[in-house]
């Protein structure tokens, strides 16, 4: 769950250096990557397979980014913040 939090924190953080048409794919490879991160250091989490366990947490890092979004009225996207 931290990393769904985290994710979206380190696209907004780092989003002046990724070109506007990159970001939500680039937030989508981050989600991917510390996702992929946190399974293996909590050793796969027992009892599910890793894509399962890798859909939700990129599913609730995607709707976390939405969500906050949708209540900032838009401001994180790329062609508000670079005004």
């Amino acid at each position: 769950m931290i990393v769904a939090l985290i994710a979206p924190a380190l696209v907004q953080a780092f989003k002046k250096y990724i070109p506007a048409d990159y970001v939500g794919l680039t937030g989508l490879g981050v989600s991917i990557l510390l996702g992929v991160i946190a399974i293996a250091a909590t050793n796969g989490f027992h009892g599910y397979g890793w894509g399962i366990v890798l859909t939700g947490v990129i599913g609730v890092a995607q709707a976390i980014y939405t969500l906050v979004n949708q209540a900032f009225s838009g401001k994180l996207s790329k062609d508000e913040a670079s005004v």
